[in-house]
């Protein structure tokens, strides 16, 4: 199987994005100590690191996944990984995120990197946007508003499948406890992990 990954094409402006998205996180967090700071989420990148970018890859390739869902895209560099898969797979991806900004930086990236064919990127609230979304889904990954992530969990739990894989990021953070806590309420139903210093959790359906 070719690995997207590898095109020069995809490798070389993930690795522009991200010290994009290094560089912005730097930023603000030096701002955050200036007085009148506001917080801009319609700019912020909010993205996954390389190391967990490759993982979701990874996780949605060797899954054979092929209808995958995004809750938060942000300017797409997670959504280039999950994409990468989905073309490997014969898959696609359907993404949503309610910072206009940041469809429109997504979009553009996808189409940069010539993957845009596979996602459909939803503008909105999530748990309206992904309400009609048909089954079934066997790859989640979660990256949106902290405290959505139950929601739209419990929003999509009946299109997974015997064997989907959800991908939680930012799972350390109390505003996602309830929904890592309700999976892991669930051990008869799902097998689970933690990873990159809980920073991560991976849920795999049985």
């Amino acid at each position: 199987m070719i690995n997207t990954l590898t095109d020069k094409r995809v490798s070389e402006i993930l690795d522009i994005l991200h010290e994009k998205a290094t560089a912005d996180s730097i930023q603000r967090r030096i701002a955050k100590n200036t007085p009148g700071f506001e917080r801009s989420w319609d700019t912020a990148y909010m993205a996954v690191n390389p190391e967990e970018g490759y993982l979701l890859n990874f996780l949605a390739t060797v899954s054979e996944a092929k209808n995958i869902v995004e809750f938060g895209c942000s300017f797409g560099i997670s959504t280039i990984y999950l994409a990468a898969a989905a073309k490997n797979n014969g898959g696609a991806v359907v993404s949503t995120d309610i910072e206009p900004t940041k469809v429109a930086g997504a979009r553009k990236n996808l189409e940069d990197v010539g993957l845009a064919e596979y996602v459909t990127i939803l503008q909105g609230d999530a748990t309206q946007t992904l309400a009609s979304l048909k089954g079934p889904v066997d790859f989640l990954f979660l990256d949106g508003a902290k405290e959505l992530y139950l929601p739209v969990f419990n929003l999509l739990r009946p299109k997974l499948i015997k064997g989907s894989v959800i991908f939680a990021d930012n799972a350390d953070k109390p505003d996602t406890q309830p929904f890592v806590e309700h999976i892991l309420g669930l051990k008869d139903e799902f097998t689970t992990a933690h990873i990159f210093e809980k920073r991560a959790f991976i849920a795999y359906l049985k």
